[in-house]
This record gives C-alpha cells, sequence and structure tokens, in this order.
C-alpha cells in the first residue's frame, strides 16, 4: 500500500521520489485504461512499477512477442510499427503495451523503438493481476474492458466473470511451453487462452493413478505441466511422458474405453479439463481439433506398435518406439514388450538410455542381473582393484546411493542413475571412489566386460555423448573435494596463548 506522509510517498517495501509518484498519478488518471479507478489502486501500481532507462535505438517490445508488461514514458521519443510499417511516435507522457496487462492472448500487436534516450516506468502483468485482486470493483471494470476488447477483435473466447486474471495470465504462459501447443496460429493462441480460462490447475503424489486401463469413464484429460508419469497397457510398461497431454483419446470418443494406465512416478502438476469443457471448446476450433485428433491416433498406432513390437524381432528395430511413430517431442519414451518391464522403466528413467535404439537396450536387458544392498552396505570401495570380467556396473531401480572420495561426500545417486562406470568406461585398473547404500536400495547391474561388448555391437553416438558428459561432470565434483581437502590440510597450525592483565603501577611508599 503506498501512504502519503507529508510530501512523501512511503510503503513497506520502499520509498518512492514525490516526484515521480505525482508524475505517475497524473499520467495513469488520465489514460483511459485507468480513468475512473480508485487512487488507492492507483497508488499501488505506483508502488510495484520499475524505472529503467534505454539507451538510442533499443527495441523496448517486439511484435509478436509474448507481453508482460505495460510501460509508460516519462521522457524520450519512440517510434512504432506494425507488420513492417510505419504506425506513429510517441514522446513524454505516453503509455505504452496496455493491451498486455488485459489480452488474453498477451502477444505484442507491435513493435517499439527508442529514437531518443528513454526514461520509462514499468508495470508487470503479475503485479497489475495481483494487485486488482484487493479491489473488486476495478477488478469487474477490467474484465468488461477485456471481454470489449476480444469483442472488438472477433474472438469467441468465452470470459467467466469471476475468472482471477492473475491465475489465467499465468496458465496461459505455461500451455505455451507444451511441445502440443507451440504452434504460432493465430487459432491455437485462441485456442490455449480458452483452454486456460476454463481448467483447473492440480498437483499429484508421486504413485497417483491418473488413468486406469479398461475404465469406461472416460470424461476428463489431463495435460501435464511439470513431473513424469508412467504409461503402460495390458500389463507392459510403454515409457515416461513429460509435458504432454493424457486422455485425449475417450474425450474424442475414439474409444470407449480406457486404453491405457498412466501413473505419476514424481510429484506432478496437471490441468484437469472435463468433456463439458472440451466438447463446446473444440467445436470453436476445428484445427485444434484436427491436431488433438492426430496425436490421438498417432498414439493407438504407437500402442498397438509397443505391442506388437517391430516386424521381425527387436533386433530388426532400428529406433525407439516414440520416434517409430512420429510422437512430438516430450512424449512417451519406451521400448516395447521386448524388454523386461523392471529394465524398460528403469532405462526409461536414465538419461543416458531414454533415447537410445531398442537393439542396444534389449542387449542390455538381457545381460542385467538383479543386486540388493541394506542401509549402509559399501557396494564398491575407492582404490579396489577393477577386472572387467569380474565386477559390475549398478543402475538404481530403487533407492539412493552416497559416493564418497577420500572420506568426503561427493553426490546421492537416485532413481535411474549409474555408478561403477568410471572404472568401466575408462578403462581404469581401480575403482576410482566408494559407493553406500542409503537405506535400502535395489539394482540392476552387469559385468563391465558384457556392457563394452554391448556398447561395441550397438554403437550409438548420442548414447556415449550424454554418457561422457556425465562421467566429466562427476570427475569435476571428485576434483573439487580432493582441491578443497588438500587446501584444508596446508592451512595455518593454531596457537593457543593467553593474556594477562598487568596489575596498576603503584608508587612504593616505603621508597
Amino acid at each position: 500500500m503506498l501512504v502519503q506522509v507529508g510530501k512523501r510517498y512511503v510503503s513497506e517495501q520502499r520509498e518512492i521520489d514525490p516526484l515521480f509518484a505525482k508524475a505517475m498519478q497524473e499520467l495513469l488518471s488520465r489514460s483511459k485504461v485507468f480513468q475512473d479507478t480508485h487512487e488507492e489502486f492507483i497508488r499501488d501500481l505506483i508502488v510495484s512499477c520499475n524505472r529503467r532507462e534505454y539507451p538510442v535505438n533499443r527495441y523496448l517490445m517486439e511484435e509478436g512477442m509474448q507481453g508482460d508488461s505495460m510501460y509508460v514514458l516519462f521522457k524520450g521519443v519512440v517510434e512504432v510499427t506494425s507488420g513492417g510499417r510505419y504506425v506513429c511516435k510517441l514522446k513524454d507522457g505516453s503509455i505504452i503495451g496496455e493491451t498486455a496487462l488485459l489480452n488474453v492472448d498477451n502477444r505484442r500487436t507491435a513493435s517499439v523503438r527508442s529514437l531518443a534516450r528513454c526514461d520509462v516506468a514499468i508495470i508487470s502483468r503479475f503485479s497489475f493481476h495481483s494487485i486488482l485482486e484487493k479491489y473488486p470493483w476495478e477488478k469487474r471494470k477490467f474484465q468488461r474492458e477485456m471481454k470489449h476488447k476480444l469483442m472488438e477483435l472477433g474472438k469467441l473466447i468465452d470470459v467467466k466473470d469471476d475468472i482471477n486474471l492473475e491465475q489465467q495470465a499465468t496458465q496461459c504462459d505455461a500451455l505455451k511451453q507444451l511441445p502440443f501447443f507451440s504452434d504460432s496460429s493465430e487459432s491455437m493462441h485462441e485456442f490455449v487462452a480458452e483452454l486456460a480460462m476454463n481448467t483447473s490447475t492440480y498437483w499429484y503424489k508421486p504413485g497417483k493413478v491418473l488413468i486406469q486401463e479398461g475404465d469406461g469413464n472416460c470424461d476428463e484429460m489431463f495435460i501435464l505441466l511439470r513431473g513424469a508419469c508412467e504409461v503402460s497397457s495390458c500389463g507392459q510398461f510403454l515409457g515416461r511422458i513429460e509435458n504432454d497431454i493424457i486422455g485425449e483419446i475417450g474425450i474424442l470418443d475414439l474409444l470407449e474405453r480406457r486404453t491405457a494406465t498412466v501413473k505419476t512416478a514424481s510429484a506432478c502438476q496437471c490441468m484437469k479439463l472435463s468433456r463439458q469443457v472440451m466438447v463446446p471448446i473444440l467445436a470453436k476450433y476445428p484445427d485444434a481439433r484436427l491436431r488433438l485428433l492426430e496425436l490421438a491416433r498417432t498414439r493407438l498406432t504407437a500402442i498397438s506398435e509397443a505391442m506388437n513390437g517391430p516386424q521381425g524381432g527387436p533386433e530388426n528395430g532400428t529406433v525407439a518406439v516414440q520416434d517409430i511413430c512420429g510422437r512430438l517431442p516430450g512424449c512417451a519414451i519406451g521400448f516395447g514388450p521386448h524388454v523386461q518391464q523392471v529394465d524398460a522403466s528403469l532405462l526409461a528413467m536414465s538419461p543416458i538410455f531414454q533415447d537410445a535404439p531398442i537393439p542396444l537396450v534389449y542387449a542390455l536387458s538381457q545381460r542385467m542381473v538383479d543386486k540388493k544392498f541394506e542401509d549402509g552396505e559399501v557396494i564398491l570401495k575407492d582404490g579396489e582393484g577393477f577386472q572387467p570380467g569380474r565386477d559390475y556396473v549398478y543402475f538404481i531401480v530403487k533407492g539412493e546411493v552416497e559416493i564418497w572420495k577420500d572420506g568426503n561426500f561427493v553426490v546421492l545417486l537416485k532413481d535411474g542413475e549409474a555408478f561403477g562406470d568410471l572404472a568401466a568406461l575408462r578403462k581404469l585398473a581401480a575403482r576410482q571412489a566408494t559407493a553406500k547404500a542409503k537405506g535400502q536400495v535395489s539394482c540392476r547391474a552387469v559385468l563391465a566386460r558384457s556392457l563394452l561388448e554391448v556398447l561395441e555391437q550397438h554403437p550409438n553416438d548420442l548414447v556415449m555423448e550424454i554418457w561422457e558428459e556425465i562421467m566429466t561432470f562427476r570427475e569435476a565434483q571428485m576434483k573439487q573435494k580432493l582441491d578443497l581437502q588438500n587446501h584444508l590440510t596446508h592451512k595455518t597450525v593454531d596457537i593457543d596463548f593467553m593474556f594477562f592483565k598487568l596489575p596498576a603501577m603503584q608508587k612504593d611508599p616505603l621508597s
């Protein structure tokens, strides 16, 4: 809240320059956007804004880019262009980009370039909507203004009277980060905006079943914003999905029952949309409906390919299932029924093997064995001799493993990560670190010699590039720990000593 104390404007966060506050109040009160708004609302906007200076020939905003702020031009001159054509010049006191605060799509409709040194105040959309929630009258006013702008543009988007504008803007931005919604067409932008206004966001714990295979209730679909989910069908693990759409096959009425089970593998943030919401929206946007229909049909093909496998067996496959079916980036990562379910789930979690070709993964899975360790058990010992025909490389299925070097903790490894690989791939004679189980740990392990044979028989540059990057990073971590230890061992020696205060010298009375 901005409060006037004498000639000063003071907030809980900072003190505002009185000349700046007065000029801002006059400019905002005169603008068509903010006229007739409460004085306290204007003052809160002044507190939230930031000042910035732009040199000559700098773009304040560019056409087509996402807009998240409004500019108040205190001093300077700017040129406005749209579609490559000159529109006008704006001078001191102009307000620029105010439609970004209200527009559902929030894309810039023009480019603004400084022709002289400019002093501007910036009001962000986040601050604007946060303040708006405290002023019901102003909130209704701007909702009416938003509806009016949409009608002028001829858009069909329905705006709810109780919509939280801040939440809507945030959800619209989140949806545009997904591959499916990355299309820059006008109809897709409007489709995304309407979805954002008609959806609710939920957080789910790991292990939550979002969709159950065979369920006849197909009235909901999910949009996965954060986290990862595992997909399985007929008892076979199909893959992991991130930044994707879930349940669209049922919403589109392609099948009467769910075709797969989808379970959260980590904490997930999802948008949930009901059939009652999706059907009318899809009817308005036929291009988006066709795009969603194409994705659903591709997935049905992917499930069929995953269950039946490549023709002639896994050795004849050359790419992973998602590549065979032309899946979008970020879609399910799986290896079909030829790989054991535990290995398919494990390797889909692994950044090294999640995009590996099926023959490589299949060959590796055939050579893996189970290994279990109790809390505190030492799995590998630093300096211990290493023999490829005797020693293993481990992949964590469940649990955590601590890596130590010369008594110093280096890193904590979790599900899907590998250890013991440094000595194998670098062809060293001894282990380079100690690995210790933290709690109960389940692993899949492969003999180092067998691993090297698989990598030689099925060479893949991407797999080796990722693996090399991980090993280099861990080597740097261990070196950093050793350098720190050497530095501490050469520190100065502490010397204990004590100060005594001598008694005050007095004149001897006998002298």
